[in-house]
């Protein structure tokens, strides 16, 4: 008898196409990052593995209440609004704007918010990067608006392939971001 496939509700699909999406935009995106930092800033592989690091630390802290997400933070911080591209702004959505009334949901609106959920998570993955080069680097908007420029330019240049943008940071920076996005980080006891 052959192996039975599990079931997987529309709501499983629509969280599992976010995780699928935050790992290829995580590995696009810290590999551009990566490459540009090097290219652009000069940094060394332990000054970006830094600030690599501290991105897991804000996503942690992001992480521990519904209050905000992460793309509003980047917004307090740095006073840059990343948006996906269509004018829609973090604002107007109830899944990354905590102070808009989030009534009860179907479970075919939760679908639907999980399935437009999948279009934010690159624009939360380089709110992340921005928020990271604020606390880390004291860059304001201009130096992180740049920065964002050349991460944009370098993932044209790969054609949007994490996979060639992860080798060519590899070879560039001796980073492997698969490595950086799979390992276990130390989580620091708060006293």
């Amino acid at each position: 008898m052959g192996k039975q496939r599990k079931h997987r509700s529309a709501y499983q699909k629509a969280c599992m196409s976010i995780e699928i999406e935050g790992r290829k935009q995580c590995m696009m995106l810290y590999g551009a990052a990566g490459l540009a930092l090097r290219r652009h800033h000069n940094k060394g592989r332990q000054a970006i593995l830094n600030l690599f690091d501290l991105t897991g630390e804000i996503w942690r802290d992001c992480a521990k209440t519904n209050k905000h997400s992460m793309i509003e933070m980047c917004y307090r911080e740095t006073g840059i609004e990343i948006q996906r591209g269509d004018g829609k702004s973090w604002e107007d959505l109830p899944y990354l704007n905590a102070s808009l009334d989030m009534r009860p949901m179907s479970n075919a609106q939760m679908v639907y918010m999980r399935q437009q959920q999948v279009k934010w998570v690159a624009p939360q993955v380089m709110a992340c990067i921005m928020v990271a080069l604020h606390r880390k680097y004291g860059f304001g908007f201009d130096r992180c608006a740049r920065v964002y420029s050349q991460i944009d330019a370098i993932r044209g240049e790969y054609g949007n392939d994490p996979e060639a943008i992860r080798e060519a940071c590899r070879k560039e920076t001796g980073i492997n971001v698969e490595d950086v996005y799979t390992r276990k980080r130390e989580v620091k006891a708060v006293v």
